[in-house]
């Protein structure tokens, strides 16, 4: 079976700005919109400023050379190549970019990854690996962050390329957006995912009724670690996850249960419907999601020891204060503050929005976050449902627990 690649890279491609967006070297053999022909202001990004980055919702950009990736709300679609090799994505003004390319057979991976770091210029960040590369850097004004994925097939290995820019001005903001594509992408990688597959669903440990434990480095990197003995000390340096069904391959509509989440800071239970996704960029953190084969789509998210102003948010009602002030883009439908815990109820008020339920511990110098983010439709289909599990997740919180 043929899988696909994918490649991601995201900014801009050799020079370091919007203008070279529209440069052969992004958009050769492309059909443009006139929107696409106006210039922009490496000065003045307003489309960005109109972004609401707390409430960035995703869409499945599917069907393209046999692979789905994530879409940002805020970039639409707006052009593809004569062959159907290359599709493009723009904000108003251009400011921000992406683009996903195919590139065909490959011979020699390591030798595409010299040519592009040679001719990648202010380059602060590159790492090469196996089946994917990643180069990132910028010129003061424009990020840009690339990434190219190999995939096994009958004949070889074959790659493909994605392309963001974004302004250096909002760099904190495009993080986790950034770090959401990439991983939507890079799930491609490596050899046939089909015979991955089996393989990975062979070694699943068996669901006997006895508590496991999986261990997860901040480099993603998953270890079983067998039955769980709470008089074994175990030696895990990130995070740990411990409940009957520690690989989240429970469903929605049958007997799910509930696995904990340790990390330094904090530790909570959430449903093992959910399945490990990716370490985020924060100090301490960890996402889950729902798999391919359920109804609709959940993301939960725990973040620990997120470091805050202390004059600005000392506590949870100055912090709730301040989030209502910032947060202009979703409906509050149920709030409640205890001590120095926030727990928030709030539906997206963007059409294919989500409904997030919302823990936060503030004090002084930290917040940790957990968030339990659902489709509209799963969640009102199933709201008992979730309401259910959210007051599982606030009754298991616990601050200072964890490693």
């Amino acid at each position: 079976m043929f899988k696909k690649f994918v490649s991601i890279s995201l900014a801009a491609l050799l020079a370091f700005n919007l203008s070279a967006c529209a440069s052969k070297n992004i958009s050769k053999g492309s059909k443009k919109s006139s929107s696409q022909n106006q210039s922009s202001s490496n000065d003045n990004y307003p489309d960005c400023e109109s972004i609401d980055f707390s409430n960035v919702s995703y869409n499945d950009y599917g069907g393209f050379n046999g692979i789905t990736f994530d879409i940002p709300d805020f970039l639409e679609y707006t052009s593809d190549s004569l062959d159907d090799n290359k599709v493009e994505f723009f904000t108003a003004n251009k400011s921000c970019y992406m683009s996903v390319e195919y590139a065909g057979k490959i011979s020699d991976f390591k030798t595409i990854y010299d040519k592009d770091l040679a001719n990648s210029k202010n380059v602060g960040f590159n790492v090469f690996e196996d089946y994917e590369y990643r180069i990132s850097g910028d010129d003061g004004k424009t990020v840009y962050y690339k990434c190219s994925i190999i995939f096994e097939g009958v004949d070889g290995y074959y790659l493909q390329n994605l392309l963001m820019v974004y302004p250096k001005k909002y760099e904190k903001e495009f993080d986790p957006i950034v770090t959401r594509v990439y991983h939507s992408f890079v799930k491609y990688a490596g050899p046939d995912e089909f015979i991955e597959e089996e393989k990975s669903q062979s070694n699943l440990p068996s669901l006997d009724g006895k508590d496991k434990i999986l261990s997860i480095s901040d480099e993603e990197q998953m270890e079983f670690l067998g039955d769980y003995d709470k008089n074994k000390n175990y030696n895990i340096d990130y995070c740990s996850i411990i409940g009957k069904n520690v690989y989240g391959t429970s469903h929605i509509d049958g007997d799910f249960g509930y696995n904990t989440v340790n990390i330094p800071g904090c530790s909570v239970k959430y449903p093992d419907f959910l399945q490990f996704l990716m370490v985020p960029d924060a100090k301490y953190g960890i996402n889950f999601r729902t798999n391919e084969n359920e109804a609709g789509f959940a993301e939960f998210s725990v973040i620990s020891t997120e470091n805050l102003e202390p004059a600005e948010c000392p506590n949870a009602v100055a912090f709730f204060n301040k989030y209502c002030s910032d947060n202009k883009y979703s409906n509050i439908i149920k709030k409640e503050l205890s001590d120095n815990f926030l727990y928030i109820i709030e539906a997206g008020s963007q059409p294919r929005s989500h409904v997030s339920m919302k823990i936060h511990y503030i004090d002084e110098n930290e917040n940790d976050y957990v968030s339990l983010s659902v489709e509209p439709d799963f969640y009102y289909n199933n709201e008992k449902m979730f309401l259910d599990i959210f007051e599982n997740i606030k009754a298991s919180f616990r601050h200072n627990g964890g490693l």
